[in-house]
């Protein structure tokens, strides 16, 4: 957190006084060689199931690789919030840093997600004030938050990429088949969702034009019940859609309601 607060020393100290020479030698333009960067977006953010620690996926715009990056719970909810669009009562920490970049007309241009070394994942955050540019280290997860917050591009080198990511195909199942993506609920996420149980798993993403689309899904459902049976987690979850050989009715909570939906996964 100190690191990300450094964008706000860097926004304070570089733009807000007066402009002068010493501070215009400091904010000279970052070099961006694109060739060397490859785009990915937030492909999905799970829980892993030996730790429970969160994952978030960065895949490629093709959706066959992905870079696997393990977070803290703390980056992990302000990711899923802004995916889902969740917006909190006061500002987080991560919120507080772009509303101080905005009050000095500043945007995060790009983050890159840049090398790893002793199995830490390190990334540069480039913010951007008329024509001038300003590089931020910062730790991944950070910089992802950001990036979505102001909707700019993630790269990562082509080289970590090639080296580190890992085919997607590994981890199809029913998620990928039906298109959605599901986690198990934290204390922290179940609060975010004013839901008074862990017990339940959580709809963290439903892809454009899939079958969990279609059967009316939407990211922040919590599922309670599939035909009857208690949800306890993804594992039971995943299992009892995949020995669903005909539609089969679930209870969900959305936005603060229980209601029932009708599901059709398909067969593997």
């Amino acid at each position: 957190m100190i690191r990300l607060l450094a964008i706000a020393g860097a926004c304070l100290a570089g733009w807000i006084w007066p402009p002068g020479e010493a501070i215009a030698e400091g904010l000279t333009p970052v070099p961006f060689e694109q060739k060397e960067l490859l785009q990915v977006k937030v492909h999905r953010l799970i829980a892993d199931p030996t730790s429970q620690q969160p994952v978030v996926f960065l895949a490629d715009s093709l959706e066959e690789r992905a870079l696997l990056i393990w977070i803290d719970f703390f980056e992990a909810n302000a990711i899923s919030w802004e995916i889902q669009g969740i917006k909190q009562g006061r500002p987080q920490t991560h919120e507080l840093i772009k509303r101080i970049l905005q009050k000095v007309n500043g945007t995060i241009h790009h983050i890159v997600i840049s090398h790893i070394k002793k199995n830490i994942y390190y990334a540069t955050i480039v913010v951007e004030r008329e024509g001038s540019f300003v590089e931020i280290d910062a730790r991944p997860s950070d910089s992802i938050v950001m990036a979505l917050k102001f909707k700019a591009p993630i790269f990562v080198s082509k080289t970590l990429f090639r080296e580190m990511a890992i085919p997607l195909e590994q981890h199809k199942g029913i998620e990928e088949l039906y298109g959605f993506t599901l986690q198990d609920l934290t204390l922290s996420l179940a609060k975010a969702f004013s839901f008074g149980s862990t017990r339940g798993v959580l709809v963290s993403d439903v892809r454009t034009g899939s079958r969990a689309e279609e059967d009316g899904v939407e990211r922040g459902d919590i599922f309670v019940e599939v035909g009857e049976q208690a949800v306890e987690d993804v594992i039971l979850m995943k299992d009892a859609l995949a020995k669903s050989e005909t539609a089969v009715k679930v209870k969900i909570f959305r936005k603060a309601h229980f209601l029932t939906i009708t599901l059709h996964p398909p067969s593997r």
